[in-house]
């Protein structure tokens, strides 16, 4: 699934995730949706695997449910 943050928001709500990987690049693009804000505490994420390079950042979360 791709998209922005709304989008990864609205199937986190809908329960349609597993699994989220999120690649971070340190470049400011001013302003934006906050991927993780909103989530209730129902819906927790655990982070399963980091990756760093020099440009970029690669996240693994598995959904808790």
């Amino acid at each position: 699934m791709g998209g922005g943050a709304s989008a990864v928001q609205q199937y986190l709500q809908a329960g349609l995730l597993d699994e989220l990987q999120v690649n971070v690049a340190p470049v400011l693009l001013g302003n934006g949706t906050r991927l993780f804000e909103g989530l209730g505490a129902e819906q927790a994420l655990e982070i399963t695997r980091v990756v760093e390079a020099p440009a970029v950042t690669y996240l693994r979360y598995r959904v808790v449910k």
